[in-house]
């Protein structure tokens, strides 16, 4: 899929510049959520039930363990894992730099002040302040990039994975498909914004699984080949007329 190309406000990026932004939006936006998760659930863990973190990544589909509540917050950030907060800003980053022509450079600055610090912890005591810190950055670098003013149409491919994941954890962590209907609304409008081909995504079942599988399939619907193809031909084709 990396061939095709795609016109944002009159400037052409391959799919694969198209993927890295919606990866970038989905890996910022699960940073934040699950640093909120780790610690509302570490204050479970001090004195109410030491197992709501085994809890929490479960519904991840993650096994972990621990010894108190500092050493599930070690777990979560640092644990080898595939949900770990080190895991994940570290792939966002991968993302960020591959689109740094194209990113805020407020937002790459932020998440390389995140990732750097991650990076010098590591040896380190994980404290509840450090976390609150950390998802006081995040709500920065989202802000900046939901943000639409002032802003080039390739910024629609991060909100798009913003939604995506928030619809995502949201099933996972609370099996609530009527909580999920805002994501739904805005994800089918900024995915009908980037593909005018694009037909809105209905939910039909109350499958968790069905749902889930439906929704992470709606970026090979809004990014592909030929379509891109196309609505770059014919864009071109008007602005020579």
């Amino acid at each position: 899929m990396g061939g095709g190309i795609m016109m944002t406000n009159g400037v052409a990026i391959s799919v694969n510049t198209a993927q890295r932004l919606y990866w970038f939006g989905r890996y910022v936006q699960r940073a934040e959520t699950l640093l909120r998760e780790l610690v509302n659930s570490y204050d479970y863990v001090i004195d109410r039930d030491v197992d709501d973190g085994r809890k929490l990544y479960a519904k991840l589909g993650v096994e972990i363990e621990y010894r108190n509540a500092l050493d599930f917050l070690k777990e979560g950030i640092y644990g080898n894992h595939a949900s770990s907060i080190e895991s994940i800003i570290t792939w966002a980053r991968e993302n960020a730099i591959e689109t740094r022509h194209l990113l805020d450079e407020r937002g790459f600055s932020t998440l390389n002040k995140i990732y750097n610090h991650l990076v010098a912890g590591r040896e380190s005591t994980v404290s509840p302040t450090s976390l609150e810190e950390m998802i006081d950055d995040f709500a920065l670098i989202l802000g900046i990039f939901s943000s639409e003013l002032g802003r080039p149409k390739a910024y629609h491919f991060i909100r798009l994975g913003q939604y995506i994941e928030r619809f995502d954890l949201i099933l996972r962590l609370y099996d609530g498909i009527d909580l999920v209907n805002a994501e739904l609304e805005a994800m089918n409008v900024i995915a009908r914004r980037l593909n005018r081909y694009y037909q809105p995504l209905k939910i039909t079942s109350s499958d968790v699984s069905n749902v889930l599988k439906s929704v992470n399939g709606v970026v090979d619907r809004v990014i592909q080949e030929n379509t891109c193809a196309l609505d770059y031909a014919e864009e071109a084709s008007q602005s020579q007329g």
